[in-house]
């Protein structure tokens, strides 16, 4: 998308997750500015992939943007940084491109430039000033997926491989506690009308479309559009979408209408209990839970359900998320660690009642506790990893008979499972066992790998 906001220049995408090197780019390329995104735990990598484009061409403008960066600018108060993107980035970036081309460096003057925060000449950080800058989704140009159609083939989500995301919508209406995605788009939720989804929908190569809104059945009325106008036009494709389960239960018909144009997987977040629920300030029940589970299941959709594990937790509170998954046949889950991400609500709580144990963000990947748990730390771990621990190939079989899975997918999945059960990967990088296995803090890299 930022991409594609630069229509009048020539940009590059690297991804180096996927083996593009930095340093022959950077060379054979010569770029005039490198922006780089992201989460909390790539802080550090970020910020190391700036230092080392200065040290290649230090007369390159740098750039820092995205979650972290907007919630924790000052994290990117660094030498190697010369200006922070606050918030949502097109429309910014491309006025601090047109700045930049204003005059030499050195003489620059990006005060006009909102949502920036940029370094002076003698290494302060200035900081402009905050303006609603309206990015009218109908109106976004098409993302440029050819500068990284090279890669498109490793891309996959979930069991799904190549895939292909799609962001219909922005922001969230609901105030989860542990969300920075809320916090990030200052409260206010917008979504693409119909026709601008199918406009970028019609361009995708691969078989399998993922929406990656939030909640994408938040309007029902505009989902109902799609849903009509994609079988209008006789679109063949394979759907998986992130929604919540009381959007599911207020429309089930249109939830049969998406399976019967491809809808085969949807992400839910469920979390097991209704005190869970009530602490993040998730506004849900287990009961609608319990009642999206069935409707999705009557309809064969796969469900990837999704849990927060609290660091308080017992071994009966790990013992009932277990059966709470078993007796409900839901076979694709993701367990995260219940994590204060920097720039939450549940961040701000744990710095005021000083909880915290580290702020090495490589920590805050939500596979470690960063707070206190109540159990010994390794038998966290052991009760963690073991949830992940599947025994029955049933209903993968069954999977695989109706086609919904294929052999490949299926060997994916158990690559990532057998990962995720060994109980001492996450104690690589643990805030506690990790200094006893020589674990330094800072480090960047990832502590579970799935080749």
């Amino acid at each position: 998308m930022l991409a594609a906001y630069l229509p009048d220049h020539e940009v590059r995408i690297l991804d180096m997750r996927c083996g593009d090197e930095l340093a022959p780019a950077v060379r054979a390329f010569a770029p005039d500015l490198v922006g780089v995104t992201a989460l909390t735990p790539e802080v550090y990598a970020a910020r190391d992939v700036l230092r080392d484009v200065k040290a290649i061409s230090p007369h390159v403008f740098t750039v820092a943007g995205g979650h972290h960066a907007s919630l924790m600018p000052r994290d990117f108060h660094h030498p190697d940084v010369d200006a922070i993107v606050i918030g949502e980035g097109e429309t910014v970036l491309a006025l601090l491109v047109a700045a930049l081309g204003k005059g030499p460096a050195g003489q620059r003057d990006l005060s006009s430039v909102p949502n920036l925060i940029w370094r002076q000449p003698d290494g302060a950080f200035r900081q402009n000033p905050q303006q609603a800058v309206p990015i009218i989704l109908d109106h976004l140009p098409l993302p440029r997926r050819d500068l990284v159609a090279q890669h498109r083939p490793k891309y996959f989500f979930l069991f799904d491989q190549p895939d292909t995301s799609m962001a219909t919508g922005r922001g969230c209406p609901y105030r989860c506690s542990f969300c920075s995605v809320w916090e990030f788009y200052d409260g206010r939720t917008r979504m693409m009308c119909p026709q601008r989804v199918m406009e970028e929908l019609r361009t995708v190569s691969t078989d399998h479309i993922t929406f990656v809104d939030d909640n994408f059945l938040l309007n029902a009325k505009r989902e109902d559009q799609i849903a009509d106008m994609i079988r209008a036009e006789g679109i063949n494709k394979r759907f998986s979408m992130e929604c919540r389960t009381d959007s599911i239960v207020r429309n089930p018909d249109l939830v049969k209408k998406w399976v019967d144009i491809g809808l085969y997987a949807a992400l839910l977040g469920l979390e097991g209990t209704d005190e869970t629920l009530k602490a993040v300030n998730k506004s849900n029940s287990a009961q609608t839970n319990d009642m999206a589970i069935r409707i999705l299941q009557d309809h064969g959709v796969v469900i990837w359900g999704a849990f927060l594990v609290d660091p308080q937790w017992q071994a009966d509170d790990f013992k009932r998320l277990h059966d709470y998954v078993s007796a409900r046949g839901i076979t694709h889950t993701q367990y995260t660690v219940l994590t204060p991400l920097p720039g939450t609500e549940l961040y701000r709580q744990a710095l005021a009642d000083n909880r915290l144990l580290t702020h090495d963000y490589t920590c805050y990947d939500a596979l470690h506790a960063v707070t206190a748990t109540r159990l010994p730390r390794e038998q966290f771990y052991r009760h963690l990893a073991d949830l992940y621990r599947q025994t029955d190939p049933t209903p993968y079989i069954e999977m695989l008979h109706r086609g919904v899975l294929s052999i490949a997918d299926v060997k994916r999945g158990k690559a990532m499972l057998d990962a995720m059960s060994k109980w001492e990967n996450y104690t690589v990088n643990d805030p506690i066992l990790g200094r006893l296995t020589g674990t330094e803090a800072g480090m960047s890299q990832p502590v579970l790998r799935v080749e």
